[in-house]
């Protein structure tokens, strides 16, 4: 990635080690900032993954940087080179903790000094939560759908996060950004920015880079056109009575 700017996406360890070295490594490699995921204390019940017994992890494909990392190695009787299935077995051991509380933040505090935004929250209780735990930011998100069947959806949850939080970190929005109008909709419900997770990962499978430049250019001329059809002018303007009158607006511009 070069110089762009990256943050790091901690699932945070049972084990105090081996998240404490993920903080420090990221800290080292240059990461800008901490994401904790809140809502994967574990896998979800996930029925076409168990259908097509589908868990790479379980090959070892995908935990490269517990593989790596000098404090999971350090458990090990041999190195993940000579005796993989040990160490995937102690990954199975140690990943996700169930237990973490509001106060656990303190840990993370102690070992990093990044900026710290949690990623999961869609209760405005957990919101303020935050706010009051003094993050740096939150994002809004239920995991793309993929951890509890039929929870809320993020973009639900969105303004009575926004209202609790009244500005004072900033808000993203995670989950279902798949075109402008979801933007503009996020934006105009709270969100200071959003995130596009799946779109990304497919235009990478069709055609790499040049996949993933021609998606952001298509989704941002996507936003200016459906801002500009809705009578809009300035995203930065837009709130919830923007979406309520938003073809009202547009059918008078054209007058």
């Amino acid at each position: 990635m070069g110089d762009q700017p990256r943050w790091f996406q901690l699932y945070w360890s049972r084990d105090a080690e081996i998240a404490a070295s993920f903080l420090q490594r990221a800290e080292r490699a240059g990461y800008s900032a901490i994401v904790i995921t809140l809502d994967t204390p574990m896998m979800a019940w996930r029925e076409k993954d168990l259908t097509n017994a589908y868990l790479p992890f379980l090959k070892g494909e995908g935990v490269a940087n517990y593989l790596s990392d000098p404090a999971f190695r350090a458990k090990l009787e041999k190195p993940p080179e000579e005796d993989p299935q040990a160490a995937i077995e102690q990954w199975s051991k140690v990943f996700g903790n169930a237990t973490l509380t509001w106060e656990d933040l303190s840990f993370i505090r102690q070992h990093t000094t990044l900026p710290i935004i949690l990623k999961g929250i869609l209760h405005p209780e957990d919101a303020k939560l935050a706010v009051e735990g003094h993050v740096d930011g939150i994002i809004v998100s239920n995991h793309g759908g993929r951890q509890v069947d039929g929870s809320i959806t993020a973009i639900d949850a969105l303004p009575e996060i926004a209202e609790v939080v009244q500005g004072r970190v900033p808000i993203l929005m995670d989950s279902g950004i798949r075109r402008g109008a979801d933007v503009l909709k996020a934006l105009a419900l709270g969100a200071t920015a959003v995130l596009v997770g799946r779109p990304s990962m497919y235009a990478l499978a069709v055609g790499g880079e040049e996949g993933v430049e021609a998606l952001f250019k298509q989704l941002v001329a996507d936003v200016d056109l459906t801002l500009a059809l809705a009578g809009g002018t300035n995203v930065r303007h837009l709130d919830k009575e923007f979406l309520q009158s938003s073809y009202v607006s547009s059918v008078r511009s054209f007058k």
